[in-house]
């Protein structure tokens, strides 16, 4: 089974709005988020194949925003691609990240993909050397 992503997804429950026909927008809620991109489900209108400004709004009340691509739609769940996000939408999603590193479910998630033995490349599709440094006690 192959992870396609370059950027980590993490499980991210949020409310989203994005344009819409009406006035007050597509409500929606995310799935899961990372720096590339975050699915949404239940859109309360159907959506076009487009770019989009989303507004995320966390159960805390913390309202960040970003530009994305709509990439895919599979019945009630919708991928979107980042275009372009603000400095606060990128400190969120690199916190969330962070703290999803640390779980028993990023552990199982490098298994079930095979993470740590897939080939990664760049953006220019150079292939990266990932490596890992362990902490030993020296004293």
């Amino acid at each position: 089974m192959g992870y396609r992503r370059i950027h980590v997804r993490v499980p991210f429950v949020a409310d989203a709005t994005l344009p819409g026909k009406k006035k007050e927008g597509v409500k929606a809620r995310t799935v899961d988020i990372g720096e590339g991109g975050f699915c949404i489900t239940e859109p309360s209108d159907v959506l076009a194949e487009s770019y989009y400004h989303i507004t995320i709004t966390t159960a805390g009340g913390d309202q960040f925003g970003m530009f994305a691509r709509l990439v895919r739609q599979d019945g009630n769940i919708a991928g979107f691609q980042t275009v372009e996000m603000d400095s606060r939408a990128r400190e969120v999603i690199t916190l969330l990240v962070a703290e999803y590193q640390m779980t028993p479910e990023f552990i199982r998630q490098l298994d079930e993909f095979e993470l740590l033995s897939q080939r990664f490349v760049d953006d220019q599709g150079n292939e990266l050397d990932i490596s890992f440094d362990t902490d030993t006690d020296s004293d």
